[in-house]
């Protein structure tokens, strides 16, 4: 028989296992990457129930747009003759093959997914990756209909903003990002902009510092690009969550109601339906900010002061949700 000891610590090493298996297995989680495009939608406590209507929205729309999500049967196929290869090799080479093989399979799952929740660590913000090529596209089409019918079909999305670029949430990362995007929006004809910027769990990115040099960056592009807080034509969308930046350029984001859902099915509401939800966004966003001593000492440095507010006249291209 072995000895009391000895058992312990089988028992004891097993543990340790499962509690690893564990740890391994939430790290599988989808997190946001640079380069991604998605969906960027706000939300008011309810997160389950938000991105539970965000699939509900977007896989709608799809099916009617592009039609219905079919999985490559062409990667299937290859992926299974990758595995058959290894049959006769030897035992190393089988582990090669199983691993490439278990590497194919991930990716195909990741394909097959038209819309997939990414985790952001920000309380009331969900993002919902897409592999279309033109998630605003979709947006627009969402917005118009929703308009026209007057039915949001959701009760806890707030906003739903298409993403077209995420990027680290630092300076030239956000200048790189933006150079192709401002190139596909403000470089062929003059147009009227204004920039949109909100930042959560964040204090590094100065507010003054990005609307300089993003306004700087549009104007470059073209010289009879101008400013427009009330009526413009192509909105600037920055959301800074931790450590990450979310880019985009929509047209005609004011007259759309700054994509809040439920402005845009109840326009005869808006005095009270609409106020209540910006009340409940406003909530969400201060829910999500640091409750700590330190933040609050850091926000207090960041106050706008009086250069702030000379920098902010110079160029007054920026608006806040």
């Amino acid at each position: 028989m072995e000895p009391a000891n000895k058992k312990s610590k089988m028992t004891s090493h097993s543990k340790f296992h499962q509690k690893n298996k564990k740890k391994y297995f939430q790290s599988n989680k989808q997190v946001l990457q640079v380069g991604q495009r998605g969906f960027f939608a706000t939300c008011n406590i309810n997160e389950k129930g938000c991105v539970r209507e965000c699939y509900n929205l977007l896989n709608h729309y799809a099916d009617i747009l592009y039609g219905p999500e079919q999985p490559k049967e062409t990667e299937k196929k290859q992926s299974a003759g990758e595995t058959g290869k290894g049959s006769g090799s030897t035992n190393d080479d089988d582990d090669d093959l199983e691993a490439a093989a278990a590497k194919c399979r991930e990716t195909l799952t990741q394909r097959k997914v038209r819309f997939q929740n990414v985790e952001t660590g920000t309380t009331n913000c969900i993002f919902i990756r897409t592999l279309l090529d033109d998630p605003v596209g979709l947006g627009k089409h969402i917005v118009d209909d929703i308009t026209t019918t007057g039915k949001s079909m959701s009760r806890f999305v707030l906003r739903l903003v298409p993403i077209e670029a995420v990027c680290r949430a630092n300076m030239p990362d956000i200048i790189a990002a933006a150079g192709p995007l401002f190139d596909k929006h403000f470089l062929k004809e003059p147009t009227s902009y204004g920039i949109i910027f909100n930042h959560r769990y964040n204090q590094q990115i100065k507010r003054d510092q990005i609307i300089l040099d993003l306004a700087d960056l549009v104007n470059s592009k073209n010289a009879g690009n101008k400013v427009d807080l009330k009526q413009a034509k192509k909105s600037i969308i920055v959301e800074v969550l931790r450590g990450w930046c979310l880019l985009s350029v929509i047209d005609n984001y004011l007259e759309s109601k700054k994509y809040n859902l439920v402005e845009l099915a109840n326009p005869s509401e808006k005095k009270s339906n609409g106020d209540a939800e910006t009340k409940a966004e406003e909530k969400s966003v201060e829910e999500a900010k640091p409750n700590d001593e330190d933040a609050a000492e850091e926000s207090d440095k960041d106050r706008p002061t009086d250069e702030t507010d000379k920098a902010s006249a110079a160029s007054p291209a920026v608006q806040n949700e």
